[in-house]
Protein backbone atom coordinates (compact mmCIF):
# COMPACT_ATOMS: atom_id res chain seq x y z
CA UNK A 1 0.00 0.00 0.00
CA UNK A 2 1.10 3.35 -0.99
CA UNK A 3 1.87 5.87 1.29
CA UNK A 4 0.60 9.33 -0.60
CA UNK A 5 -0.09 12.22 1.36
CA UNK A 6 -3.60 13.54 1.82
CA UNK A 7 -4.03 17.30 0.07
CA UNK A 8 -5.53 19.98 2.20
CA UNK A 9 -4.34 22.00 5.00
CA UNK A 10 -3.09 21.02 8.11
CA UNK A 11 -4.66 22.89 11.54
CA UNK A 12 -2.88 20.98 14.33
CA UNK A 13 -3.81 17.62 14.40
CA UNK A 14 -6.43 18.31 12.03
CA UNK A 15 -6.29 18.77 8.37
CA UNK A 16 -8.71 19.84 6.51
CA UNK A 17 -9.48 19.05 2.47
CA UNK A 18 -10.31 21.03 -0.44
CA UNK A 19 -14.05 20.34 -0.02
CA UNK A 20 -14.01 21.26 3.52
CA UNK A 21 -11.99 24.31 2.90
CA UNK A 22 -14.31 25.06 0.21
CA UNK A 23 -17.33 24.84 2.66
CA UNK A 24 -15.54 26.65 5.35
CA UNK A 25 -15.23 28.92 2.86
CA UNK A 26 -18.49 29.48 2.35
CA UNK A 27 -19.90 29.44 6.00
CA UNK A 28 -17.75 32.37 6.25
CA UNK A 29 -18.87 34.16 3.94
CA UNK A 30 -22.84 33.50 4.92
CA UNK A 31 -21.77 34.39 8.30
CA UNK A 32 -20.40 37.89 6.88
CA UNK A 33 -23.49 38.78 4.93
CA UNK A 34 -25.51 38.07 7.54
CA UNK A 35 -23.55 41.27 9.92
CA UNK A 36 -24.13 43.06 6.73
CA UNK A 37 -27.56 43.04 6.21
CA UNK A 38 -28.01 43.47 10.08
CA UNK A 39 -25.68 46.32 10.68
CA UNK A 40 -25.45 47.84 7.14
CA UNK A 41 -28.82 47.94 5.81
CA UNK A 42 -30.77 49.85 8.52
CA UNK A 43 -28.70 53.31 7.13
CA UNK A 44 -29.61 52.07 3.05
CA UNK A 45 -32.41 52.92 1.05
CA UNK A 46 -35.75 53.36 2.86
CA UNK A 47 -37.89 52.33 -0.08
CA UNK A 48 -37.57 48.77 0.66
CA UNK A 49 -38.51 48.57 4.08
CA UNK A 50 -41.93 47.65 3.37
CA UNK A 51 -40.27 44.44 2.11
CA UNK A 52 -38.38 43.61 5.55
CA UNK A 53 -39.54 42.58 8.66
CA UNK A 54 -37.09 45.66 9.87
CA UNK A 55 -39.13 47.93 12.21
CA UNK A 56 -39.38 51.55 10.43
CA UNK A 57 -38.02 54.35 12.23
CA UNK A 58 -40.34 56.22 14.77
CA UNK A 59 -42.16 58.86 12.81
CA UNK A 60 -43.73 61.92 14.74
CA UNK A 61 -47.51 61.88 14.51
CA UNK A 62 -49.29 65.22 14.36
CA UNK A 63 -51.60 65.74 17.13
CA UNK A 64 -55.24 65.02 16.05
CA UNK A 65 -56.93 68.21 15.88
CA UNK A 66 -59.59 68.93 19.12
CA UNK A 67 -63.23 68.27 18.22
CA UNK A 68 -65.38 71.29 18.56
CA UNK A 69 -67.67 70.51 20.77
CA UNK A 70 -71.46 72.47 19.66
CA UNK A 71 -72.96 73.76 22.30
CA UNK A 72 -75.92 72.42 23.03
CA UNK A 73 -79.54 73.37 21.29
CA UNK A 74 -81.78 74.11 23.94
CA UNK A 75 -84.72 72.13 24.32
CA UNK A 76 -87.75 74.36 22.91
CA UNK A 77 -90.44 74.90 25.54
CA UNK A 78 -93.77 73.26 24.42
CA UNK A 79 -96.15 75.99 23.13
CA UNK A 80 -99.40 75.85 25.69
CA UNK A 81 -102.33 73.84 23.82
CA UNK A 82 -104.90 76.72 23.97
CA UNK A 83 -107.67 76.35 25.99
CA UNK A 84 -110.73 76.12 23.05
CA UNK A 85 -113.35 78.67 23.64
CA UNK A 86 -116.31 78.04 25.34
CA UNK A 87 -119.30 76.45 23.30
CA UNK A 88 -122.13 80.05 23.68
CA UNK A 89 -125.25 78.83 25.56
CA UNK A 90 -128.72 79.25 24.05
CA UNK A 91 -132.41 77.88 26.40
CA UNK A 92 -136.07 78.37 24.97
CA UNK A 93 -138.54 78.99 27.68
CA UNK A 94 -142.36 78.70 26.27
CA UNK A 95 -144.99 80.27 28.62
CA UNK A 96 -148.58 78.83 28.42
CA UNK A 97 -152.27 80.09 28.11
CA UNK A 98 -154.33 81.04 31.45
CA UNK A 99 -155.86 77.25 32.59
CA UNK A 100 -158.98 78.55 34.26
CA UNK A 101 -160.74 74.86 35.32
CA UNK A 102 -164.42 76.30 35.78
CA UNK A 103 -167.72 74.65 36.58
CA UNK A 104 -167.96 72.50 33.61
CA UNK A 105 -164.13 71.68 32.65
CA UNK A 106 -164.58 69.85 36.74
CA UNK A 107 -167.46 68.47 35.55
CA UNK A 108 -165.97 67.04 32.39
CA UNK A 109 -162.72 65.72 34.59
CA UNK A 110 -164.63 63.67 37.55
CA UNK A 111 -163.58 60.55 37.11
CA UNK A 112 -165.14 58.06 39.63
CA UNK A 113 -164.04 60.15 42.95
CA UNK A 114 -161.06 61.29 41.72
CA UNK A 115 -160.11 64.12 38.58
CA UNK A 116 -158.41 62.87 35.24
CA UNK A 117 -157.77 66.33 33.13
CA UNK A 118 -155.00 64.10 31.00
CA UNK A 119 -158.11 63.68 28.34
CA UNK A 120 -158.13 67.73 27.85
CA UNK A 121 -154.38 67.58 26.88
CA UNK A 122 -153.75 64.95 24.41
CA UNK A 123 -153.19 66.53 21.47
CA UNK A 124 -151.33 69.57 22.91
CA UNK A 125 -149.36 68.09 25.51
CA UNK A 126 -146.08 67.69 22.74
CA UNK A 127 -146.48 71.53 22.08
CA UNK A 128 -146.60 72.29 26.18
CA UNK A 129 -142.85 69.95 26.64
CA UNK A 130 -141.38 71.65 23.65
CA UNK A 131 -138.97 73.62 25.02
CA UNK A 132 -136.12 73.75 27.33
CA UNK A 133 -138.72 75.50 30.20
CA UNK A 134 -142.15 75.51 30.32
CA UNK A 135 -144.30 77.87 32.91
CA UNK A 136 -148.56 77.61 33.13
CA UNK A 137 -150.54 79.76 35.29
CA UNK A 138 -153.20 77.93 36.92
CA UNK A 139 -156.06 80.58 38.20
CA UNK A 140 -156.70 80.00 42.51
CA UNK A 141 -155.43 77.41 44.49
CA UNK A 142 -154.56 73.64 43.94
CA UNK A 143 -154.40 72.64 47.72
CA UNK A 144 -156.90 70.15 48.30
CA UNK A 145 -157.92 71.64 51.86
CA UNK A 146 -161.24 73.27 50.73
CA UNK A 147 -164.73 72.40 48.11
CA UNK A 148 -163.88 73.11 44.92
CA UNK A 149 -165.17 75.46 42.92
CA UNK A 150 -164.65 76.92 39.15
CA UNK A 151 -167.19 79.70 39.39
CA UNK A 152 -166.22 82.95 41.08
CA UNK A 153 -163.76 81.49 43.35
CA UNK A 154 -161.15 79.41 41.54
CA UNK A 155 -160.34 76.44 43.67
CA UNK A 156 -158.99 73.14 41.38
CA UNK A 157 -158.21 69.87 42.37
CA UNK A 158 -154.06 69.40 42.76
CA UNK A 159 -154.64 66.66 40.69
CA UNK A 160 -153.97 68.71 37.91
CA UNK A 161 -150.35 69.31 39.02
CA UNK A 162 -149.67 65.67 38.14
CA UNK A 163 -151.12 66.20 34.73
CA UNK A 164 -149.37 69.60 33.74
CA UNK A 165 -146.16 67.79 35.05
CA UNK A 166 -146.28 64.83 32.61
CA UNK A 167 -147.06 67.58 29.56
CA UNK A 168 -143.97 69.06 30.44
CA UNK A 169 -144.47 71.95 32.26
CA UNK A 170 -141.78 72.68 34.73
CA UNK A 171 -142.72 76.21 36.76
CA UNK A 172 -146.41 76.73 37.80
CA UNK A 173 -147.38 80.90 38.37
CA UNK A 174 -149.03 81.27 42.01
CA UNK A 175 -149.15 84.89 41.72
CA UNK A 176 -152.64 85.48 40.47
CA UNK A 177 -155.95 86.99 41.32
CA UNK A 178 -157.17 83.66 42.51
CA UNK A 179 -154.17 82.87 44.77
CA UNK A 180 -156.47 83.43 48.30
CA UNK A 181 -159.58 82.00 46.64
CA UNK A 182 -159.04 78.83 49.00
CA UNK A 183 -157.84 80.52 51.65
CA UNK A 184 -154.36 81.21 52.99
CA UNK A 185 -154.08 77.51 54.48
CA UNK A 186 -155.30 76.71 50.56
CA UNK A 187 -152.41 77.84 49.05
CA UNK A 188 -149.88 76.94 51.28
CA UNK A 189 -151.27 73.38 50.70
CA UNK A 190 -150.61 74.56 47.16
CA UNK A 191 -146.63 74.83 47.51
CA UNK A 192 -146.41 71.41 49.07
CA UNK A 193 -148.12 69.91 46.42
CA UNK A 194 -145.40 71.20 44.03
CA UNK A 195 -142.69 70.30 46.31
CA UNK A 196 -144.37 66.46 46.02
CA UNK A 197 -144.51 66.64 42.51
CA UNK A 198 -141.67 68.25 42.24
CA UNK A 199 -142.99 71.13 40.41
CA UNK A 200 -141.31 74.36 40.48
CA UNK A 201 -143.39 77.36 41.42
CA UNK A 202 -143.47 81.34 41.56
CA UNK A 203 -145.27 84.13 42.92
CA UNK A 204 -145.75 82.38 46.34
CA UNK A 205 -143.34 81.01 49.25
CA UNK A 206 -144.25 78.85 52.44
CA UNK A 207 -141.53 81.45 54.64
CA UNK A 208 -140.51 84.44 54.54
CA UNK A 209 -137.08 83.10 54.19
CA UNK A 210 -138.00 81.25 51.23
CA UNK A 211 -140.00 84.85 50.13
CA UNK A 212 -136.36 86.64 50.35
CA UNK A 213 -134.08 83.35 48.53
CA UNK A 214 -133.89 84.36 44.90
CA UNK A 215 -135.82 81.81 42.59
CA UNK A 216 -132.84 81.12 39.74
CA UNK A 217 -133.21 77.54 37.61
CA UNK A 218 -130.02 76.54 35.29
CA UNK A 219 -131.29 76.27 32.02
CA UNK A 220 -129.10 75.15 28.55
CA UNK A 221 -126.00 76.20 31.21
CA UNK A 222 -127.92 80.11 31.59
CA UNK A 223 -128.63 80.70 35.24
CA UNK A 224 -132.59 82.31 34.84
CA UNK A 225 -134.07 83.91 37.34
CA UNK A 226 -137.93 83.93 37.96
CA UNK A 227 -140.03 86.58 39.55
CA UNK A 228 -143.84 86.98 39.69
CA UNK A 229 -146.30 89.64 40.72
CA UNK A 230 -150.09 90.10 41.14
CA UNK A 231 -151.85 93.32 40.58
CA UNK A 232 -155.45 92.28 42.77
CA UNK A 233 -156.00 89.62 44.87
CA UNK A 234 -159.46 90.23 44.29
CA UNK A 235 -160.26 91.46 47.65
CA UNK A 236 -159.06 88.30 49.50
CA UNK A 237 -156.10 90.24 51.18
CA UNK A 238 -158.47 92.15 53.61
CA UNK A 239 -159.23 89.19 55.35
CA UNK A 240 -156.26 87.42 54.93
CA UNK A 241 -154.32 85.62 57.03
CA UNK A 242 -151.21 88.59 57.83
CA UNK A 243 -148.26 86.05 56.81
CA UNK A 244 -150.50 86.02 53.59
CA UNK A 245 -149.31 89.39 52.16
CA UNK A 246 -145.69 89.29 54.36
CA UNK A 247 -144.65 86.22 52.08
CA UNK A 248 -147.48 83.84 50.98
CA UNK A 249 -148.57 85.76 47.86
CA UNK A 250 -146.55 88.45 45.86
CA UNK A 251 -148.97 91.40 45.82
CA UNK A 252 -146.99 93.75 43.65
CA UNK A 253 -148.09 96.77 45.85
CA UNK A 254 -146.34 94.93 48.92
CA UNK A 255 -143.73 93.98 47.22
CA UNK A 256 -140.13 95.69 46.77
CA UNK A 257 -139.77 94.36 43.19
CA UNK A 258 -136.30 96.54 42.84
CA UNK A 259 -134.69 94.82 45.75
CA UNK A 260 -136.03 91.39 44.46
CA UNK A 261 -134.55 92.31 41.05
CA UNK A 262 -131.21 93.53 42.58
CA UNK A 263 -131.34 90.17 45.05
CA UNK A 264 -131.27 88.10 41.47
CA UNK A 265 -128.14 89.81 39.89
CA UNK A 266 -126.23 89.18 42.95
CA UNK A 267 -127.23 85.74 43.06
CA UNK A 268 -125.91 84.94 40.36
CA UNK A 269 -128.58 85.73 37.49
CA UNK A 270 -128.05 86.04 34.02
CA UNK A 271 -131.71 86.76 32.80
CA UNK A 272 -134.70 87.31 34.90
CA UNK A 273 -138.21 86.58 33.33
CA UNK A 274 -141.24 88.21 35.38
CA UNK A 275 -144.67 86.86 35.69
CA UNK A 276 -147.36 89.51 36.06
CA UNK A 277 -150.77 89.00 36.84
CA UNK A 278 -152.61 92.82 35.86
CA UNK A 279 -154.88 94.56 33.40
CA UNK A 280 -158.59 94.03 32.68
CA UNK A 281 -160.40 91.38 32.07
CA UNK A 282 -160.97 90.79 28.86
CA UNK A 283 -159.20 94.20 27.34
CA UNK A 284 -157.20 93.36 24.19
CA UNK A 285 -155.07 96.84 25.00
CA UNK A 286 -152.74 97.05 28.14
CA UNK A 287 -154.01 99.28 30.96
CA UNK A 288 -151.82 102.56 31.62
CA UNK A 289 -151.13 100.66 35.04
CA UNK A 290 -149.50 97.72 33.01
CA UNK A 291 -147.54 99.92 31.03
CA UNK A 292 -146.26 101.90 34.17
CA UNK A 293 -145.67 98.30 35.83
CA UNK A 294 -144.12 97.12 32.87
CA UNK A 295 -141.67 100.43 32.16
CA UNK A 296 -139.97 99.74 35.80
CA UNK A 297 -139.30 96.77 35.80
CA UNK A 298 -137.67 97.35 32.27
CA UNK A 299 -135.96 99.96 34.04
CA UNK A 300 -134.53 98.10 37.02
CA UNK A 301 -133.21 95.54 34.73
CA UNK A 302 -136.22 92.48 33.78
CA UNK A 303 -135.32 91.02 30.96
CA UNK A 304 -138.50 89.43 29.53
CA UNK A 305 -142.36 89.75 30.92
CA UNK A 306 -144.77 88.06 30.80
CA UNK A 307 -148.54 89.01 31.51
CA UNK A 308 -151.63 86.87 32.62
CA UNK A 309 -155.27 87.76 33.63
CA UNK A 310 -156.77 89.72 30.94
CA UNK A 311 -158.41 85.93 29.81
CA UNK A 312 -157.25 87.62 26.00
CA UNK A 313 -154.64 87.92 23.88
CA UNK A 314 -152.62 91.26 24.02
CA UNK A 315 -149.77 92.04 21.72
CA UNK A 316 -145.87 91.72 22.38
CA UNK A 317 -143.19 94.61 22.74
CA UNK A 318 -140.06 95.64 23.24
CA UNK A 319 -139.58 98.54 26.31
CA UNK A 320 -135.89 100.41 25.46
CA UNK A 321 -134.35 101.55 28.85
CA UNK A 322 -130.86 102.53 29.51
CA UNK A 323 -128.77 100.78 31.84
CA UNK A 324 -125.93 102.78 34.41
CA UNK A 325 -123.33 103.13 31.82
CA UNK A 326 -126.19 104.46 29.10
CA UNK A 327 -126.42 101.82 26.98
CA UNK A 328 -129.75 101.32 25.49
CA UNK A 329 -131.10 97.71 26.47
CA UNK A 330 -134.43 95.91 25.43
CA UNK A 331 -136.47 94.44 27.31
CA UNK A 332 -139.43 91.57 25.85
CA UNK A 333 -142.87 92.99 26.78
CA UNK A 334 -146.30 90.12 26.38
CA UNK A 335 -149.03 92.00 27.52
CA UNK A 336 -151.39 88.58 28.45
CA UNK A 337 -151.20 84.99 26.86
CA UNK A 338 -155.10 84.68 26.57
CA UNK A 339 -156.66 81.07 27.53
CA UNK A 340 -155.42 77.68 27.09
CA UNK A 341 -158.30 76.08 28.52
CA UNK A 342 -161.30 77.61 30.29
CA UNK A 343 -164.81 77.68 29.28
CA UNK A 344 -165.49 81.00 27.68
CA UNK A 345 -166.79 79.25 24.76
CA UNK A 346 -167.47 81.31 21.60
CA UNK A 347 -165.44 84.24 22.55
CA UNK A 348 -162.29 83.86 24.69
CA UNK A 349 -161.89 80.41 23.55
CA UNK A 350 -157.91 81.41 22.52
CA UNK A 351 -154.71 82.22 23.50
CA UNK A 352 -151.18 81.61 22.65
CA UNK A 353 -148.52 79.82 23.91
CA UNK A 354 -145.55 82.41 24.13
CA UNK A 355 -141.53 80.92 23.72
CA UNK A 356 -138.90 82.99 23.47
CA UNK A 357 -134.66 82.54 22.93
CA UNK A 358 -132.15 83.41 25.09
CA UNK A 359 -128.87 83.40 23.56
CA UNK A 360 -125.01 84.04 24.49
CA UNK A 361 -124.30 86.55 22.86
CA UNK A 362 -120.87 86.87 23.82
CA UNK A 363 -119.25 85.13 26.80
CA UNK A 364 -121.37 85.99 30.25
CA UNK A 365 -123.52 88.84 27.84
CA UNK A 366 -126.95 87.24 26.78
CA UNK A 367 -129.68 88.91 24.35
CA UNK A 368 -133.72 87.53 24.29
CA UNK A 369 -134.33 86.72 20.39
CA UNK A 370 -136.78 85.08 18.57
CA UNK A 371 -140.19 85.86 20.10
CA UNK A 372 -142.41 82.80 18.42
CA UNK A 373 -146.15 82.54 19.55
CA UNK A 374 -148.29 79.48 18.74
CA UNK A 375 -152.39 80.23 18.50
CA UNK A 376 -154.13 78.26 21.05
CA UNK A 377 -158.16 76.93 20.68
CA UNK A 378 -160.40 75.46 23.39
CA UNK A 379 -162.33 72.88 21.20
CA UNK A 380 -165.90 72.13 23.49
CA UNK A 381 -167.94 69.64 22.19
CA UNK A 382 -170.87 68.04 24.01
CA UNK A 383 -171.73 64.57 25.16
CA UNK A 384 -174.32 62.31 25.52
CA UNK A 385 -175.13 62.89 29.34
CA UNK A 386 -175.27 66.13 28.68
CA UNK A 387 -171.58 67.33 29.61
CA UNK A 388 -168.89 68.38 27.29
CA UNK A 389 -165.36 67.42 26.91
CA UNK A 390 -162.32 70.20 26.36
CA UNK A 391 -159.33 69.95 24.06
CA UNK A 392 -156.95 72.40 24.04
CA UNK A 393 -155.61 72.57 20.41
CA UNK A 394 -152.45 74.04 18.60
CA UNK A 395 -154.37 75.90 15.70
CA UNK A 396 -151.45 75.78 13.24
CA UNK A 397 -151.38 71.93 13.28
CA UNK A 398 -155.23 71.64 11.98
CA UNK A 399 -156.02 73.75 9.49
CA UNK A 400 -155.83 71.46 6.95
CA UNK A 401 -157.79 68.49 8.71
CA UNK A 402 -159.86 69.06 11.21
CA UNK A 403 -159.58 66.55 14.23
CA UNK A 404 -162.04 63.91 13.74
CA UNK A 405 -165.78 64.41 15.11
CA UNK A 406 -165.21 68.75 15.25
CA UNK A 407 -168.11 70.38 13.92
CA UNK A 408 -168.22 72.42 10.91
CA UNK A 409 -168.76 75.76 13.06
CA UNK A 410 -165.69 74.85 15.65
CA UNK A 411 -163.55 73.99 12.63
CA UNK A 412 -164.08 77.43 11.09
CA UNK A 413 -164.15 78.97 14.42
CA UNK A 414 -160.77 77.93 14.68
CA UNK A 415 -159.55 79.13 11.83
CA UNK A 416 -161.03 82.48 12.39
CA UNK A 417 -158.76 82.25 15.51
CA UNK A 418 -155.72 81.59 13.55
CA UNK A 419 -156.19 84.52 11.66
CA UNK A 420 -157.16 87.15 15.06
CA UNK A 421 -154.24 86.39 16.58
CA UNK A 422 -151.73 86.82 13.85
CA UNK A 423 -153.90 90.38 13.62
CA UNK A 424 -153.28 91.33 17.25
CA UNK A 425 -149.78 89.87 17.72
CA UNK A 426 -148.75 92.04 14.28
CA UNK A 427 -145.51 91.11 12.70
CA UNK A 428 -143.05 93.65 14.19
CA UNK A 429 -141.61 91.48 17.60
CA UNK A 430 -143.06 87.89 17.26
CA UNK A 431 -143.58 85.40 14.35
CA UNK A 432 -146.68 82.75 14.17
CA UNK A 433 -145.94 79.23 14.25
CA UNK A 434 -148.12 76.03 14.09
CA UNK A 435 -146.63 73.93 17.22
Amino acid sequence: MSNKPVKGLRVGNYRITPLGLIVLAVLVMLIIAAVVLVVVRPFGNTDDVAATNVLPPEVEEEAPEAEVTEAPTPTPEPEPTPTPEPELRSATIRSLGEIAMQQNLLRAAVNGNTFDFSNMFTNISQVIGNADYTVADVEGSLGGTTEYSGSNKMITPPALIGTLKECGVDMLMLANDHALDGGFNDLQATIQNCQEEEMDYVGAAASAEERATPLIREIGGINVAFLAYTESLNGNEQAADPAALEYGVNLISKSNAKKDIDSAREAGADVIVCYCSWGEMFNPAPTDTEKKIAQKLAEWGVDVIIGYNPHVVQPATWLETKDAEGNVRRTLCLGATGNLLSDQYGKNDNGIVFQFTIEETEHGKFAITNPVYVPTYVWRSETEDGKYNYQALAVGQWLEDAPEGMAYADAARMRQVWADLQSVMGADVATVAAE
